[in-house]
């Protein structure tokens, strides 16, 4: 079987000081977008789990988490497979692209075999706070520590221009740093009646005050605002029309356009 499952972009987020299990509460409107990584899952007799980026081949991936939660939910599950992912979604820059592998593999197990899904509350706990999102695979309104999944329709197209900072961004670095500043300033701006926002943007440039001449960089080459998505470094702009783009900067490993697409996961058993 093939999937395509999709990154995400996180249109605003607004983080809590509470928190539950560890975690910040948090209040974030989410989309798919079709940036994509292919998965390819076949049953096998032993399990292997090979990324096309060997640096992913060397920790526990998100995908090594869901089959253990999935099995551990479903002790008479004994099925074993090959899975192989081309990793086209830059990682550690706010996309989600591990938490969308793993939402893939769990609608996939749970579509395919007669196995119970887990709760939101289970998978944030032992696989991701964002993969409940991907399981949903539709643009929402996430809550909670990222159990709580509000599907919402936003019926309207929406043309995105991603750049992703050769620097990446760890997700514990990050929070913890926005836990230790005093000040924590929000930089908006308005889209569809829609406010657009990251809390995590002070925290981010704390630890890497580079992004901000990176963004502010973006803004002038293509006269248009960039916000940062999760908890970075990735940045997005909505814009109005495509036109070309300019010559990459260094400092950059992925610039490309995208749009808002209805559903982040695809199967085709071809």
């Amino acid at each position: 079987m093939k999937l395509r499952t999709s990154a995400k972009i996180n249109l605003n987020l607004e983080i809590f000081s509470e928190k539950q299990d560890s975690l910040h509460k948090l209040s974030s409107l989410m989309i798919p977008v079709d940036i994509y990584d292919d998965i390819e899952i076949e049953e096998s007799i032993s399990e292997n789990i090979k990324f096309s980026d060997e640096n992913l081949n060397k920790i526990e991936s998100t995908i090594h988490k869901a089959l253990k939660l999935i099995r551990k939910n479903n002790p008479s599950f004994d099925k074993s497979f090959d899975i192989y992912i081309n990793k086209k979604i830059p990682y550690n820059s706010g996309l989600g692209g591990g938490s969308s592998d793993a939402g893939a593999v769990i609608r996939y197990l749970c579509d395919n075999y007669e196995i119970d899904l887990p709760s939101n509350l289970e998978i944030v706990r032992e696989v991701g706070s964002d993969v409940p999102f991907f399981v949903q695979g539709v643009s929402a309104v996430i809550k909670g520590i990222g159990e709580i999944v509000e599907p919402l329709d936003l019926n309207t197209d929406l043309d995105l221009l991603i750049a992703v900072p050769k620097v990446g961004l760890s997700t514990k670095d990050v929070f913890n740093t926005f836990d230790s500043l005093d000040s924590k300033n929000r930089d908006t701006d308005t889209w569809n009646k829609i406010e657009i926002f990251n809390d995590l943007w002070p925290a981010a440039t704390e630890l890497y005050p580079e992004l901000v001449s990176l963004r502010d960089g973006l803004q002038e080459k293509y006269q248009n605002k960039f916000f940062m998505s999760g908890s970075g470094s990735s940045f997005f702009s909505i814009i109005e029309s495509r036109e070309e783009l300019k010559p990459e900067n260094v400092n950059f490993s992925f610039i490309q356009y995208c749009k808002k697409i209805d559903c982040s996961l695809y199967q085709n058993d071809d």
